[in-house]
């Protein structure tokens, strides 16, 4: 076979190969192209994570801007950790490059910091390797990394603080169309052929996924009718892995800020749904997202609405949903004059402070 390594075409060439030909869920396709162990764009062609726009940069972060989402973070640590009664371990989850992290520390200090067991959860080499190296000053004694959130938790004891940032957009998702002449949703596929490409087709999701309960999705229950062709995007895949988290949480609490809302907040004037790619801090719609398999980002808003219902099902209450600019002013107070561009960029009305959300929620 054609050699792989760095050739798209022969990897999509076996990657639907092994499926016999036949298109392939985008959920599916999703998941490879970010996370195949060797053509993967976050397991081994992930760029720079959080610089500012315009720079080399795959995409920004709201930490990669600015020190107030750490600031603001240690700050809930320190309200939450003494709601327990051992001192809990610190989880983050998806740590990017480590920059949140290294701001959560500082901001503790070190007599804080010193009492906590911090863990991290990161399934990329290319990125544990990033944070090992921005973190090598505070020691590893106390820092240890796993590949999976089951095995921090197991490590923890069961009693944890965790936190994510960005990490549930990156889940592989279902992606679908809603057909009105047929008055059914449309599972979306991708299919390949080597002297096409990729393109894609539609299967009704009643067929291809019968056993998907279109009440565990917000975007899928009755309501205000969608129009013809609409798109939408469905985290099923974070769902499993936040039932795991909650069956190794004894007591904590869990904190999961990224960018999303309501479906009406993320699909008003969005009829092509929101995947998305980003290369290079460039972002890529419609057949852009097939264009570099495996070397950009994948994307896609997150549904608040559901994040928190799966919450409560598997035993979580809820303290605050809120936008990130209204979590910040719960942990700071009022901050005072913004330090810098950045951080007045990411506090004003309607920028990045508003479009990101903070679920804040605790078990036990």
């Amino acid at each position: 076979m054609e050699n792989e390594s760095g050739n798209p075409r022969a990897f999509l060439t076996r990657l639907f190969g092994e499926a016999g030909g036949r298109p392939l869920p985008f959920e599916r396709f999703m998941e490879a192209a970010l996370f195949d162990p060797d053509f993967g764009y976050y397991t081994a062609n992930v760029g720079g994570i959080g610089g500012a726009p315009g720079t080399r940069g795959d995409f920004s972060t709201t930490p990669g801007l600015s020190k107030i989402l750490a600031r603001a973070l240690a700050r809930w640590v320190i309200a939450e950790a003494t709601r327990l009664p051992a001192r809990p371990a610190l989880i983050e989850a998806g740590p990017g490059e480590g920059t949140l992290m290294e701001g959560l520390l500082d901001g503790l200090g070190w007599w804080r910091r010193r009492g906590f067991a911090v863990h991290l959860v990161e399934i990329s080499p290319r990125l544990r390797k990033r944070q090992q190296d921005r973190l090598r000053r505070f020691g590893f004694r106390r820092l240890h990394w796993h590949d999976r959130i089951e095995d921090a938790l197991a490590a923890a004891g069961g009693e944890a603080l965790v936190w994510s940032h960005e990490l549930v957009d990156a889940f592989p998702v279902v992606a679908l169309r809603w057909n009105a002449a047929t008055g059914r949703w449309e599972e979306i596929h991708a299919r390949f052929e080597p002297a096409t490409g990729l393109s894609e087709c539609f299967a009704p999701l009643s067929e291809s996924r019968p056993r998907l309960e279109p009440g565990d999705f917000a975007a899928l229950r009755p309501g205000a009718p969608w129009p013809d062709g609409q798109r939408v995007e469905l985290h099923a895949s974070y769902r499993a892995w936040l039932d795991r988290l909650s069956a190794g949480l004894r007591a904590g609490s869990l904190l999961t800020i990224d960018y999303g809302g309501s479906p009406a907040d993320i699909y008003r004037k969005r009829p092509g749904g929101s995947l998305r790619a980003y290369f290079r801090n460039q972002r890529l719609t419609g057949p852009g997202i097939y264009r570099m398999f495996g070397r950009q980002d994948l994307t896609a808003d997150v549904c608040f609405d559901d994040l928190r219902a799966w919450g409560e099902a598997a035993g979580f209450g809820t303290v605050a949903c809120e936008s990130q600019n209204d979590f910040l002013a719960r942990m700071l107070g009022d901050p005072g004059p913004p330090r810098d561009r950045a951080e007045a960029f990411l506090r004003e009305p309607g920028g990045a402070g508003e479009a990101f959300r903070a679920l804040w929620q605790r078990k036990g």
